[in-house]
């Protein structure tokens, strides 16, 4: 594919993100997704033959921003698993995957129960293995920590986590306004100094976010 081919296929995709948001799947056409994007149905359909294929293609989209977010993130930790949940955290909020409109396509394909089984079978092995990344990574600080070890007190925590990252995409979803980036890592930032207070990373950082605004 040409690299004009390949901006036109993600300028079609971006259009049917924002139509996916706003109308949801059921209501997402080949025709509205060619307004958003400025182009002819034709154009669309030459792309994506059928509908189908478009909405599948945005939900693989969204998840491998995800995905290269994630991997992105446990590279740079260099191994220290403080730095690699700061970074998992911080690939959850990324601007290239914390928008509504993107929170919005995963929301819908989980939503649907016609499209909930593409979802688990497109998407669910990437949640999986964002869920054992951070399993592994608590394991890592417990031991570190001189802590028990214990795979359920470290699964209670990673789900703790994953729960805290899902709410606050719910709530940019219902709310956009209500929460950004900057906030949603200063309580995920607090959570995890709360679960080690021994870690560098997060010691005392809700107090100095605080003080900042003072």
């Amino acid at each position: 594919m040409t690299k004009p081919q390949e901006n036109r296929r993600t300028e079609i995709l971006d259009a049917a993100i924002h139509v996916i948001a706003e109308k949801g799947l059921s209501a997402t056409t080949m025709e509205r997704v060619a307004g958003r994007a400025g182009i002819s149905p034709g154009t669309v359909t030459f792309h994506f033959a059928r509908k189908e294929a478009l909405l599948l293609a945005a939900l693989d989209h969204v998840a491998a921003l995800f995905e290269a977010a994630r991997a992105d993130a446990l590279a740079q930790a260099g191994g220290d698993p403080a730095r690699a949940l700061d970074g998992l955290a911080a690939a959850s909020f990324t601007p290239a995957v914390f928008t509504p409109e993107k929170v919005a396509v995963w929301t819908a394909f989980w939503g649907e129960a016609g499209a909930r089984r593409l979802y688990m079978e497109r998407v669910g092995p990437a949640d999986a293995r964002f869920q054992a990344d951070l399993t592994r990574e608590i394991t890592a600080l417990l031991g570190r920590a001189e802590r028990p070890v214990d795979p359920t007190t470290a699964e209670a925590l990673a789900r703790g986590l994953a729960g805290l990252v899902d709410s606050l995409w719910q709530e940019v979803l219902a709310d956009p306004g209500s929460v950004d980036a900057e906030r949603a890592l200063t309580l995920i930032r607090a959570y995890l100094g709360n679960a080690f207070p021994d870690e560098t990373l997060w010691r005392d950082a809700p107090t100095r976010k605080e003080g900042a605004r003072a």
